[in-house]
């Protein structure tokens, strides 16, 4: 959410000052028009400077793409004193890590087994697939277990 407020400033705070007037850009027939975007450029060192379109694309392409994101979300959810489920959603963009979802699935009941001094546990059902959403599908990944008791 902290992202998306930061993006939606950025891009406000860029083109909102710009949109009645900005004298670099021109119509087809040279009249000025007003942008949504400012044409000014952010300067980095002596040689080397960002434009505000490039400034909002990149905040943008971040948002989406988080690269430092984990590729997984797990939640799990108790059906009874000794039963888990744990369901995985992969993000959206990412580079690898398809076939992760039996492997996490694994090692996180292999957690919840341990952390609750159980001396194991049975896969009762697994499943994997893809979910047809907007704007692009997502691989999802469930699964109930059973704790074993020591």
């Amino acid at each position: 959410m902290m992202r998306a407020s930061l993006c939606l400033a950025a891009a406000l705070s860029a083109g909102c000052a710009a949109i009645s007037n900005n004298p670099g850009a021109v119509d087809a027939s040279g009249n000025p028009v007003g942008t949504l975007i400012a044409n000014k450029s952010l300067q980095l060192t002596r040689t080397v400077s960002l434009s505000a379109e490039n400034l909002v694309l990149g905040t943008t392409l971040y948002w989406l793409v988080d690269p430092l994101a984990p590729n997984w979300q797990l939640q799990q959810e108790a059906l009874g004193a000794d039963r888990v489920r744990i369901a995985l959603r992969k993000k959206r963009f990412s580079s690898g890590g398809d076939g992760e979802a039996a492997q996490l699935f694994a090692r996180r009941a292999g957690q919840i087994a341990h952390e609750g001094g159980y001396a194991g546990y049975t896969v009762m059902e697994y499943t994997e697939g893809v979910e047809s959403t907007l704007p692009l599908a997502e691989r999802v990944a469930q699964g109930v277990i059973q704790l074993n008791k020591p």
